[in-house]
């Protein structure tokens, strides 16, 4: 896989705005993902537009907050919206459309204001590193977006704003704090497998990692979202296959490491993803610790 990376401390726009600029120029689409010292996020492109933006951390909310916060639909309509798209892999936007309970341009124009925020978030970032992950990748629904559409002109660095958001106004973060704390003392145990040097939680739909840790030198997160379509590509076969059963894990042997995709029984749609050296790794050993390390994921 041919991975652009660049890493800057400024001007952040230009960075980010150019891998972004990057993707979007790519026949094959993929995702960029954005880091910086607090926040972070991916942008999924498709068919050279904005399908979908992930942000994570302080200030950081989802779309369905959203749509809750703006009293179009309530906390259970979108659990049961999002318990459809797990079954049959369906859009969430399209699912809510589909189901009656928003009207498709009232949606649209929601979803590009949402976009358009966490997008400018994640431009102007600052110390930030933009990592372009080429990844072809389908996509049910045809609420995708120009860059126009959803960021603002470009500025000067000077003017370049920073992701600030006042304590009082700060929403729930996507995941709770216990569940934070669970997943981080989960990978941290893991690391402890011998031969492991990065861990770290994914999610097969969106390529998100959740939480992860391990060696600085092995971009572990890139690896977890470009094989997100090695799990989609095996749960797709035994569909077809007709083979009702579950994946326990996938082993990925490489020269010099092995690599280990263990989706979570408890969580639909999430995935532990280890890498180990093989000098010092024992396989067997191995996965038996990250089957009772994954017992204990609560998220």
């Amino acid at each position: 896989m041919n991975l652009a990376s660049r890493t800057v401390t400024s001007p952040p726009r230009q960075v980010v705005r150019a891998v972004l600029h990057e993707a979007l120029e790519s026949k094959s689409g993929g995702e960029v993902v954005v880091k910086s010292t607090s926040v972070s996020g991916r942008i999924f492109v498709v068919e050279r537009k904005v399908a979908w933006t992930v942000l994570t951390g302080p200030g950081a909310r989802s779309f369905s907050t959203a749509l809750i916060d703006a009293r179009l639909v309530s906390r259970e309509d979108v659990e049961q919206v999002m318990s459809e798209c797990r079954k049959n892999g369906g859009n969430f936007c399209e699912t809510l459309v589909a189901w009656g309970l928003v009207e498709r341009d009232t949606l649209r124009d929601l979803l590009c204001q949402h976009l358009g925020g966490q997008l400018d978030a994640l431009l102007g970032l600052t110390e930030v590193q933009a990592l372009f992950v080429p990844q072809p990748r389908s996509y049910s629904s045809q609420m995708t977006f120009k860059l126009e559409e959803l960021a603002s002109p470009a500025q000067p660095p000077s003017e370049a704003p920073r992701l600030e958001v006042p304590q009082s106004q700060v929403p729930p973060l996507l995941l709770e704090r216990e569940a934070m704390a669970n997943v981080k003392q989960a990978l941290e145990e893991a690391l402890k497998i011998d031969g492991a040097f990065a861990v770290c939680l994914a999610d097969a739909k969106s390529g998100m990692t959740l939480g992860s840790a391990g060696s600085a030198g092995f971009n572990i997160e890139a690896a977890a979202a470009g094989n997100t379509e090695v799990v989609r590509a095996k749960m797709k076969t035994m569909q077809l296959l007709g083979i009702k059963d579950r994946i326990e894990d996938i082993l990925i042997t490489l020269g010099e490491q092995y690599h280990i995709i263990r989706p979570l029984s408890t969580r639909d749609g999430l995935f532990l993803y280890i890498a180990l050296n093989r000098a010092s790794a024992n396989l067997a050993m191995a996965r038996f610790r990250l089957a009772e390390l994954e017992k204990t994921i609560q998220v």
